[in-house]
């Protein structure tokens, strides 16, 4: 059974339009040019159908390792309070510059029309590419983004429809596929069939293990029928 990657098994119509459920099979598949199975691609499309398609829930970022792997980095979030003034957020700090928690109300919210807003960050694992980048004077690390998958989501009646469709001109495409191979092949063994087949290529001896007719003139001194003729 053939192994396809994601372009592959796309071309013969074996996957869904949908963006949101293709992005969850190169997920699962582990990257666009990974090969799988024939069978590998119908079951994961199967189990779409069945469970829905995993949705992005949010992005993490995953750090360059010396293997030349990459490894998620720890997720961190803090929190900031201030205000927005002249289109600008200030911080607000509480005494001694400590972080300020302002008290909150299910219907005023923050106190002093306070702002909160969440930042996130991310921890290296121990023993990550790093480089001393000059103009921040820090050190950096390679990283990447990467897609966290959380809550599935159904096909829509139209999404199926879809499937169906690509299904049906996917099998019509290697069905006309298949014939053409056929009759190649046949074309293959008509020309090479008959007396073209049994030619003689350069450099071979006959069965009979006699000189060819030709190769030799009149067969003057050479060997005929086991006797020397000199003339």
């Amino acid at each position: 059974m053939a192994a396809l990657d994601f372009g592959m098994a796309m071309a013969r119509g074996m996957l869904p339009t949908s963006e949101k459920a293709q992005k969850d099979l190169i997920n699962l598949a582990g990257g666009r040019n990974i090969f799988k199975s024939e069978d590998w691609w119908n079951q994961a499309v199967d189990k779409q159908i069945s469970e829905g398609y995993r949705t992005v829930e949010r992005q993490d970022k995953e750090f360059l390792m010396p293997s030349g792997e990459y490894q998620p980095g720890k997720r961190q979030t803090s929190t900031t309070y201030g205000r927005t003034i002249m289109g600008q957020f200030s911080p607000v700090t509480g005494p001694f510059g400590m972080p300020y928690v302002p008290s909150y109300n299910p219907i005023f919210g923050y106190g002093g029309g306070l702002e909160r807003i969440t930042s996130v960050s991310y921890k290296a694992p121990e023993g990550a590419v790093s480089y001393y980048d000059p103009k921040t004077g820090t050190t950096k690390y390679t990283s990447r983004d990467f897609d966290v998958f959380g809550k599935r989501e159904d096909y829509t009646a139209g999404e199926l429809a879809d499937i169906e469709r690509s299904a049906e001109a996917g099998a019509t495409r290697a069905k006309k596929q298949t014939e053409q191979a056929k009759a190649s092949q046949k074309r293959l063994r008509r020309g090479t069939g008959g007396l073209a087949a049994k030619a003689i290529l350069p450099g071979d001896k006959p069965a009979t293990g006699l000189p060819a007719l030709g190769e030799t003139g009149l067969g003057l001194g050479t060997a005929t029928l086991g006797k020397g003729l000199m003339l």
